[in-house]
């Protein structure tokens, strides 16, 4: 039985307890009115919390989820208490109110455990996996098609994809972690990424920073990468390294004006810090020649990357030719 059928079992069985409950509320003689409905909507109360917690419980997190059951179990029990209570005369129904209450009490921690946590992590999308309803929702609310919502999906994911790379590059070489430290590259892609999920609508203002500035970005972190680990540098290598490194930065700047410029509406004083920290003329024009720039760096690197693998490999062959060899009988010979 999937989720869904359950689901729509637990409102049923909800919905035939509460009525056989009011029926033997007032087939029962001498039961207190006051006592007999505050009980069963007390105990309806607790059924629907469940239910709603059972709903939104997608976290995969097996602790919470066993805490939840511990307490599904005690609500139940405490819901059936409560409703036995009330009809049986030998029983004070202040005692069926108290389990009522236990019960609400009971569904209510459960939620907790799996309902408000699933509510939080539902906020971040998560673009490799099937769309969630909320999601879907949230897409369709801003205006988007079927078609633009495959297209923001299969962007964004792409754009995480290339997030997680340039974090795990960045981090991982000490001249890129001081870049990210000055330039803040790594917090800027993520609020950027948070910004377009939140309005998915205005994905064509995000272009540069998408197809452009991102992903240069992180191509050039990894060759220089690469590069940072070869054992022989020359010093057209330094060079080019260096030049890297300026170009990084250079683009982790594009991208905090990219940012800035996409929720300029939203917090203008923001956006006049930075422009005041940052001043423009400070800093490289990309607007018109960076492509060029950009590109030129790259196949520099990739040169630099190239020309190291064949010294490498030219390396490895001339050591095979020098070294000695054995004949049949076990002698060694010299070329």
């Amino acid at each position: 039985m999937n989720k869904k059928n359950l689901l729509k079992l637990l409102y049923l069985i909800v919905f035939f307890v509460t009525i056989g409950s009011i029926v033997l509320f007032v087939a029962s003689s001498g039961t207190n009115v006051f006592s007999g409905l505050l009980t069963i909507g007390l105990v309806a109360l607790a059924a629907l919390i469940v239910i709603k917690a059972i709903k939104q419980q997608t976290d995969k997190n097996w602790f919470l989820k066993l805490c939840a059951g511990l307490f599904y179990f005690l609500t139940a029990g405490t819901m059936l208490g409560a409703l036995l209570s009330f009809v049986d005369h030998g029983v004070d129904q202040d005692g069926s109110i108290a389990l009522g209450i236990c019960a609400v009490f009971f569904a209510g921690i459960s939620y907790l455990f799996v309902g408000i946590k699933t509510n939080r992590t539902t906020k971040n999308e998560s673009f490799d996996q099937p769309i969630s309803k909320k999601m879907l929702n949230h897409y369709q609310e801003t205006g988007l098609s079927d078609t633009d919502i495959n297209v923001f999906r299969e962007t964004m994911a792409d754009a995480k994809q290339q997030i997680i790379e340039l974090q795990a590059t960045m981090t991982a070489v000490p001249k890129l972690r001081a870049i990210n430290l000055n330039h803040d590259t790594l917090e800027v892609s993520k609020a950027m990424f948070a910004a377009l999920v939140r309005e998915p609508q205005r994905l064509q203002e995000a272009a540069d920073f998408l197809y452009k500035h991102l992903p240069n970005s992180v191509q050039i972190a990894k060759k220089y990468q690469e590069i940072s680990r070869h054992e022989i540098k020359t010093a057209d290598t330094y060079a080019v390294l260096d030049r890297s490194v300026e170009v990084l930065a250079n683009l982790s700047e594009q991208m905090k004006k990219d940012y800035t410029n996409f929720v300029a509406d939203d917090i203008s004083e923001l956006s006049s810090t930075l422009d005041s920290v940052n001043n423009p003329r400070q800093q490289p024009d990309f607007s018109s020649n960076s492509e060029s720039s950009i590109a030129q760096m790259q196949d520099q690197l990739s040169q630099i990357q190239k020309d190291y693998l064949d010294k490498q490999a030219a390396t490895k062959a001339t050591d095979n030719q020098s070294a000695p060899q054995t004949n049949k009988d076990g002698d060694v010979t010299h070329d």
